[in-house]
């Protein structure tokens, strides 16, 4: 009888074995059945041991675990199905700000080690309505901190901040482009000349963008150095490879608007920031104050593109 219940024991690790290996080599995984052969102790989660038998699982194990319990659940499992598709955002519209902060203790600690710090401090921030999504996706609304960086010589945009309102998306970008989203509550308002967008996030805390229009001529020299930000790269951290996010936009902004005037829409603004942090202690994208705000607008979009890894 011992000898029968030793040959079941190997016989299901033998599977499980097998299974795990074709886990690994597969680009998706079903998520009912990696918990049916890891759940060791039916509890309807995976513990990071239980993880060790699906290297793929094992290696992604702190991206996966969203809510950082220490634990993945079923609905955190369904994330690693979104490492191969690319969304298609159809339509869209927010308000986007740059500016210089002079908080350089604090952009250090935030911007990665892999990044070299810039010469300039600067921060690209925007809370926007993914209101028309393609068929697979469902809408939501994103609001994001960028900080300038250096990546082997060259200059680029690195996100420390990005809440959006689903789920689905959350995981995607946590997944596919190693963006640090997380959940939170965003709304978007337009009004004649008054745009304004406010994300309170996880935390509590809350960001409020506006940019005004009325009566506002904006600069060439503004122009110019916003069109200048505008094309620079965006890298990200994924399973500690440094990537560059690629699919969005191709060409300077203010180009843009001038090339598809039926497709995009930008309206300069007087841009304002208001941020309240007083329900966290220490350092937070969110207290990075402005020293100066280059510029902002507001924009409609409706140029269909895609995001992915480029």
């Amino acid at each position: 009888m011992r000898t029968l219940t030793t040959l079941l024991v190997f016989i299901s690790w033998i599977s499980l074995s097998n299974y795990c290996t074709a886990q690994n080599k597969s680009t998706t995984y079903d998520p009912q059945r990696v918990m049916q052969f890891l759940d060791h102790n039916h509890d309807n989660k995976i513990s990071q041991e239980e993880a060790k038998h699906a290297q793929r699982l094992a290696n992604n194990f702190t991206y996966l675990d969203t809510n950082k319990d220490g634990f993945l659940d079923l609905e955190e499992l369904k994330g690693t199905n979104q490492t191969t598709s690319r969304y298609t955002y159809l339509e869209s519209e927010g308000v986007f700000i740059y500016y210089e902060t002079q908080e350089k203790e604090l952009y250090r600690q935030l911007l990665p080690t892999v990044f070299d710090m810039p010469e300039r401090l600067l921060v690209y921030t925007f809370i926007c309505d993914f209101y028309k999504m393609d068929t697979a996706t469902q809408p939501y609304k994103e609001a994001s901190v960028f900080l300038l960086g250096q990546y082997k010589g060259k200059e680029v945009w690195h996100c420390i901040y990005m809440p959006v309102t689903s789920r689905e998306s959350m995981l995607a970008g946590i997944h596919r482009l190693g963006l640090p989203k997380t959940m939170g509550a965003i709304e978007f308002v337009k009004e004649k000349n008054d745009y304004k967008g406010t994300v309170t996030d996880e935390n509590q805390c809350t960001m409020t963008l506006r940019i005004a229009t009325k009566k506002y001529s904006v600069s060439k020299d503004e122009v110019a150095l916003i069109n200048q930000l505008s094309v620079i790269p965006k890298m990200n951290i994924l399973n500690g490879e440094v990537i560059e996010m690629g699919g969005g936009r191709n060409g300077d902004i203010f180009g843009l608007a001038q090339k598809y005037p039926n497709k995009v829409t930008i309206i300069s603004g007087k841009s304002e920031i208001n941020v309240d942090t007083s329900s966290v202690e220490g350092n937070y994208p969110l207290n990075l104050t402005p020293s100066k705000i280059l510029g902002g607008y507001y924009m409609l979009n409706k140029i269909p593109f895609r995001l992915g890894k480029k």
